[in-house]
């Protein structure tokens, strides 16, 4: 578990205690450190970034759920490449 420290717009600070081995609501991944989103969306979809290669996903449109399907599947991308790159 760790702690994240928020500051409150109205002055003051928040601590979240949080899972950094929770899956990232919107690419699965775990989420390591808290965003400004907070601490269910890992930093990298917080800035709308993948976090293997930096390219721009894409925002959630009217179908959410293919939305989220594309951005996991270009995770798992990265994912199945490192497994195949680690086996050489």
């Amino acid at each position: 578990m760790k702690t994240a420290t928020y500051r409150l717009v109205g002055g003051g600070t928040v601590d979240v205690e949080y899972d950094e081995t929770a899956p990232c609501t919107i690419c699965g991944e775990p989420v390591k450190a808290a965003s400004m989103g907070g601490v269910d969306i890992c930093p990298s979809c917080d800035c709308g970034k993948c976090r293997y290669c930096g390219v721009d996903l894409p925002f959630v449109s009217f179908d959410r759920e293919a939305t989220l399907r594309k951005i996991r599947d270009h995770i798992q991308w990265h994912k199945t490449q490192m497994e195949a790159n680690a086996k050489k």
